[in-house]
């Protein structure tokens, strides 16, 4: 059986060499939490930050403001969640079950902004790929594509 802890450490230190970007914030172009049924949900002013930890090396977190109650449905039906990130151009990813927390707001109409970081390094998706991928998906609340 593998130790998680070693597991972990080992996550974390690939984690180091994925990320492409210098150390700042950047605003994501669009940003959608995906079930593996293709149902998904938009985030809004969605932003991920790029840190130097002096121990860990460079790490990756993000943010983005959703609409609670359609996170909920997303949820209720017990989906693991990828998040899809498109930068603008070229840089667009596809980060697999990453660690997702948020406040207990459940009133319908309220958003509120949920906190993301990946669990494993994320995965460059070609751009006909994801445009592909966005067309199947039925946005709960949206339009879809």
């Amino acid at each position: 059986m593998a130790n998680p802890k070693r597991t972990r450490v080992e996550a974390e230190a690939l984690m180091v060499e994925w990320i492409p970007f210098a150390e700042g914030k950047y605003r994501v172009e669009r940003a959608v939490l995906l079930a593996r049924d293709d149902q998904a949900v938009e985030l809004e002013e969605a932003v991920i930050e790029i840190v130097e930890d002096p121990s860990r090396g460079r790490r990756l977190r993000g943010r983005g403001r959703v609409a609670n109650a359609l996170m909920v449905d997303l949820l209720d039906e017990g989906h693991e969640l990828d998040l899809l990130l498109d930068l603008g151009g070229e840089f667009k990813y596809r980060l697999r079950s990453p660690g997702i927390q948020g406040g207990k707001v459940f009133t319908p109409g309220v958003k509120s902004f949920i906190q993301f970081v990946p669990q494993s390094p994320w995965e460059q998706v070609p751009e006909a790929d994801f445009n592909s991928l966005l067309s199947r998906v039925r946005i709960l609340g949206g339009q879809g594509g």
